[in-house]
């Protein structure tokens, strides 16, 4: 039989097909290696079921999209984690405070979601509280490179219609920092989730953990969220040097036409990015995080 793995717990994962729950391990060819399992929430399998409601699973299909990182652990170091397969939105949740926006994260992420043939959505949370953010400008930013963008706040309700109709009959994750408050817009969106959440660290300014993992939960308007962990750090999978250049959409028309051909368009003489830059047709804000990731890449 095939079904899609909608959730895990421990060694189990839980395969949906014609409404019905199977509880299933990783069987025979698809069984873990290196510690990690090769099944990821939203992969659809092949498995064989039994009369009790468990299985086995014995195939993954290949993924149409993925969303991904670097596993963490010594022993584990140059393997990929596949935190979610075949969603076609990541939503991108920040907030004006608590914790601090950083448009860099955003980026990171965003190339992230576009390397993993993701479309990025950017949410910033919270905006009822006091904040020094010119949002004007931060809307436009994003806007001028086609990725929508909703100012949203879970006290007085802006954002959540405008959020709501993004997701319709698409399948998103939620992504972020800890204490963004992805739970609590999941919680909005779609009442009787009751997920998990948190108060902010008063000592710290930043979220705990309250999402421990990945599910994937159906929305009454139609479609399918993820809610994903915090995560403290999020470090792009197999991403090299040259391909950077190609997730910022806003320097598509000016590749090729540097003075030279391999120019990574940060020192190097007649560069056209920069000169676009310098001219105000590419925000500022966005070559610093092409030039932040293209170090740390480095």
């Amino acid at each position: 039989m095939t079904g899609r793995v909608i959730r895990s717990r421990g060694r189990l994962f839980t395969v949906l097909t014609d409404g019905k729950e199977y509880q299933c391990e990783v069987l025979g060819k698809a069984k873990r290696e290196k510690g990690h399992s090769p099944v990821a929430i939203g992969d659809l399998v092949d498995f064989t079921p039994v009369t009790d409601g468990s299985g086995g699973i014995e195939m993954v299909h290949p993924r149409k999209t993925k969303f991904s990182r670097p596993r963490v652990g010594e022993e584990l170091k140059g393997t990929e984690q596949v935190i979610v397969a075949n969603v076609d939105q990541m939503v991108i949740v920040v907030s004006v405070r608590q914790p601090e926006l950083k448009l860099h994260l955003i980026d990171r992420f965003m190339v992230s979601a576009q390397k993993g043939g993701l479309k990025p959505i950017v949410v910033i949370n919270k905006v009822d509280l006091q904040h020094k953010h010119d949002l004007q400008r931060i809307t436009s930013i994003y806007e001028s490179v086609g990725t929508p963008i909703v100012l949203a706040s879970c006290v007085d309700g802006r954002g959540i219609d405008e959020l709501r109709e993004l997701l319709r009959d698409h399948e998103s994750i939620f992504v972020g920092h800890s204490g963004t408050g992805k739970s609590t817009l999941l919680n909005r969106l779609q009442p009787g989730l009751a997920l998990r959440t948190s108060e902010i660290s008063e000592s710290t300014a930043k979220g705990t953990h309250t999402t421990t993992s990945v599910e994937l939960f159906s929305l009454d308007s139609g479609g399918y969220v993820v809610d994903s962990p915090g995560l403290k750090v999020m470090r792009i999978w197999d991403l090299e040097l040259d391909e950077l250049q190609t997730y910022f959409p806003e320097f598509e028309k000016y590749l090729g036409h540097c003075k030279f051909s391999r120019c990574s368009h940060l020192h190097e003489p007649e560069c056209v990015i920069r000169k676009a830059v310098s001219e105000g047709q590419i925000f500022p804000e966005r070559f610093e995080s092409y030039e932040r990731l293209y170090h740390g890449l480095k």
